[in-house]
């Protein structure tokens, strides 16, 4: 029986360093505050509303150490409404992230599964949604630098960092049987960063958008008995056969203030059912931060949005001012206040700040929107 222990104790001594190789993380963040719009369908909207800082979220994360510098790893994230409970991203348990993969420092990372694009991973950053959440995405989120949506059957490949440059490549199957290329997704990015700079710039091609990403901005426009879809920007684009997104963007760190600017080329085709209808978006942006404090952080940007519409020949115009101010109760909880102001300028369009978040776009060319919140992380 002694020698059994002994034999016992000698072998988990052993086994214990191997097994402190690997590791599995739970994480998460509440983010939930209250929301008042001046016009959305026509009315004021007051609203308790979850993840608008930041998505709230429960995932859990882990690696595994396979030997000569290979690690397998993995990432489960839930989305919720911390607001009623439910389910996010059209009522998936693991609806923003769910993949598993292999990596390697002097190889990359490839990993398979439902991931983020490539202009989120390497250009969201330089974008002031980037930095603060939802309601300052490019109006109505068009091209997706706030993440609306994920890639579902994605293989993507990171590479290494070389003299600050790294690259990622993506590929999205559809899953059609006989149709190879319907429903895929593809894209790419570089990003390059040094010292207080960072570059980054990202492409992605979609075949039919509205069926692949039912759980972002296109679902309101297909879905029954859903906001008049005829109204802002998604109003305009329908359900296209494809959309891309093009997007560059930089930030530069001084000291406390952190400034940056971006640009994105958004283009669809066949929108709305109408074959050889092309519509386009652009939208540009300069923002910076400040911090007054360890705890206090103030930050500003505004956001020009150009489009064109063939089959109508519209062209609307949107200007956005966007402000914040945050402050950081420890580091793991904050409370903060935002507001932004959007006016739509021409093109015989209204204002739509990010109608997925309300009831639907404003019925005037003006919309304001305010919220207070509190965000924690876990």
């Amino acid at each position: 029986m002694k020698k059994s222990l002994i034999a016992l104790a000698v072998t988990s001594a052993v086994a214990a360093p191997a097994f402190a190789q690997n590791s599995v993380t739970l994480y998460g963040i509440i983010d939930l505050g209250i929301s008042y719009v001046n016009n959305t369908s026509g009315h004021s909207q007051w609203q308790e509303q979850s993840g608008i800082l930041q998505g709230s979220r429960f995932g859990m994360k882990g690696a595994e150490d396979l030997g000569g510098g290979t690690k397998a790893i993995f990432q489960l994230e839930n989305g919720f409404n911390a607001a009623n409970g439910k389910l996010a991203q059209h009522s998936r348990m693991f609806g923003r992230q769910a993949y598993v993969g292999l990596t390697n420092d002097s190889f990359g990372t490839l990993t398979l599964g439902r991931q983020y694009d490539p202009v989120v991973d390497m250009v969201q950053s330089t974008t002031f949604n980037g930095q603060w959440g939802a309601f300052f995405s490019h109006p109505a989120d068009i091209d997706n630098t706030d993440n609306g949506f994920r890639i579902n059957n994605a293989v993507k490949y990171v590479s290494p960092k070389f003299a600050g440059l790294q690259a990622e490549a993506m590929y999205a199957f559809g899953g059609v049987a006989g149709q190879f290329g319907q429903n895929s997704t593809i894209g790419g990015a570089l990003s390059y960063s040094a010292g207080p700079l960072y570059v980054g710039a990202g492409y992605f091609y979609a075949r039919n958008p509205g069926v692949q990403f039912d759980d972002g901005n296109f679902n309101a426009n297909q879905a029954p008995g859903a906001v008049n879809p005829t109204t802002g920007i998604w109003g305009l684009v329908g359900l296209p056969r494809n959309m891309q997104v093009a997007s560059l963007g930089a930030s530069y760190t001084m000291g406390p203030a952190l400034f940056g600017a971006n640009f994105s080329d958004v283009r669809f085709d066949d929108a709305n059912g109408v074959a050889g209808n092309k519509v386009r978006f652009d939208s540009a942006e300069l923002w910076g931060q400040y911090s007054l404090t360890p705890a206090t952080t103030l930050g500003a940007g505004y956001t020009f949005t150009f489009g064109k519409v063939d089959a109508t020949g519209q062209k609307p115009k949107y200007g956005q001012l966007n402000l914040v101010a945050d402050y950081r109760l420890s580091k793991r909880t904050d409370v903060y206040a935002m507001g932004v102001y959007q006016h739509a300028m021409s093109g015989g369009v209204t204002a739509d700040i990010y109608a997925a978040e309300f009831s639907g776009a404003s019925t005037t060319k003006n919309q304001v929107a305010a919220r207070v919140g509190i965000r924690h992380k876990f």
